[in-house]
């Protein structure tokens, strides 16, 4: 059977309250919603702007009539039928609604009976309703906490927290000597447990231990102060660049290689520090990539290169390395990114150290991932130091499981850490490296606030 016509209004507003409050206001309290929707309005220059909600509805007394006049229509004759749908739309005056974003009037089709895969309209207004009545509720609003009782929460819950965590960690295993040095006070020992937890390993958290209490004097009880001074030791072992880039060389360019396995991040990394470069430190930079295995580097660092206005130069083998650095012209930095080798591929590693010797870098830095484990780590390390590796660069800390391992990794790699980085955009998630910021996250498993991004340059 072919679906009524109604008188319906059009209501617009931000949120679907906001529209069920006007077409109360405007049809009663008992409308009837017959469809409702998300449309995006136009914005500025013909651009999609802001999302709003469009309902639908009729006054519930319009949609009896419509209904009863099915009825009537069901066994009269096809001119009778015209005649009499002809009469349900007669002429009426619509009175602007209240509250209402640019309401509009139509005539909606309401189908007598639902069709397959329509929508509950009697749901869809009972659940606008309930909104609305818990919108009405809270009309009073609650008085909101000041920045400074946040804070205190905050930090209040984070200490519970940690407190919680220790015990936690301290009950899953047998506290006893052979577990825990004897030179590790009592009050200490749910400290050595965290960073056994973390994966600090158990030679590095008994020096780290030990050295804070001696420090300490006995003085265990405040909590805030034990963990600065844990994290303070801690660091002492994450060799860290004073600079992660110095000052460029009198007489040329400072040029920087980037090296390292494959999918640790190297080309966003260069990118990263070319940007640092180019916008934090105002110099002029240079790029050069020697990764051609790989048609879509070339294409992503090309666009970052065209993006940050910087020239980019390809590389195909060692031989056109100095040719390229002579025409390159007067930049403060160039920085070579190199394709990525497995730590297993000797012969490819070797084939990259003809770029290296070709460039001449003052600085090396082998990229690795934050998200490897520590055998895989240790090999890469062992891999590439032969290459002329100084710096380390940490990548994606953000998918990182275990930080206190990579606390070791780094101290027994012995290369100083130059970057890190916390997610993929360029040039937001990089910044210089921190013994500290690493301990901390060693020993919390996060940063204070509980996240590890930083904008810090």
């Amino acid at each position: 059977m072919e679906g009524l016509k109604v008188q319906s209004k059009i209501y617009r507003a931000n949120t679907m309250s906001q529209a069920v409050v006007g077409l109360r206001e405007d049809l009663g309290s008992d409308a009837v919603i017959l469809e409702t929707r998300t449309v995006r309005r136009t914005g500025f220059w013909g651009m999609l702007g802001a999302t709003i909600v469009e309902v639908h509805a009729a006054r519930a007394a319009e949609v009896r009539d419509a209904r009863n006049r099915t009825t009537t229509t069901a066994d009269q004759s096809p001119d009778e039928v015209s005649r009499s749908k002809e009469s349900i739309h007669p002429e009426v005056t619509v009175r602007e609604p209240i509250e209402v974003l640019a309401p509009e009037t139509r005539t909606a089709d309401m189908p007598s009976q639902p069709r397959e895969g329509a929508p509950d309209r009697e749901a869809t207004r009972r659940m606008a309703r309930a909104m609305l009545e818990r919108l009405e509720s809270k009309s009073t609003p609650e008085p909101k906490p000041v920045a400074a009782e946040v804070d205190l929460v905050r930090s209040e819950i984070g200490e519970l927290r940690d407190l919680v965590g220790q015990v936690l960690r301290q009950q899953t295993m047998t506290i006893d000597d052979e577990n825990v040095p004897s030179g590790i006070p009592e009050k200490m020992v749910c400290w050595y447990v965290d960073l056994i937890s973390s994966e600090v390993s158990r030679e590095l958290a008994t020096r780290v231990i030990e050295a804070a209490s001696q420090e300490l004097g006995g003085n265990f009880d405040d909590r805030h102060h034990v963990r600065e001074r844990i994290i303070h030791h801690l660091s002492q072992f994450v060799p860290t660049a004073s600079s992660p880039l110095p000052d460029p060389p009198a007489n040329g360019p400072l040029v920087i290689a980037m090296v390292g396995p494959t999918g640790v991040g190297k080309t966003t990394t260069t990118a990263k520090i070319a940007a640092t470069c180019r916008l934090h430190r105002g110099g002029k930079v240079a790029l050069i990539t020697c990764d051609t295995y790989r048609v879509a580097a070339v294409a992503q660092l090309r666009t970052y290169a065209e993006i940050l206005g910087i020239p980019l130069h390809v590389a195909e083998h060692p031989g056109q390395i100095p040719g390229l650095m002579e025409s390159i012209g007067d930049v403060d930095v160039v920085i070579i990114d190199t394709p990525g080798r497995s730590q297993r591929d000797e012969d490819r590693i070797d084939e990259l150290n003809g770029f290296l010797q070709a460039a001449k870098p003052h600085q090396t830095h082998l990229v690795l991932s934050g998200t490897a484990g520590e055998k895989v780590l240790l090999r890469e390390a062992e891999a590439f130091l032969p290459l002329g590796v100084d710096r380390i660069v940490l990548t994606k800390l953000d998918e990182a499981v275990s930080f206190g391992m990579l606390v070791d990794v780094l101290h027994r790699i012995g290369r100083e850490l130059s970057f890190i980085t916390t997610g993929q955009e360029v040039p937001a998630d990089i910044e210089p490296a921190s013994g500290d910021r690493l301990a901390s996250m060693a020993l919390r498993g996060t940063t204070q606030d509980g996240s590890i991004r930083s904008s810090r340059l």
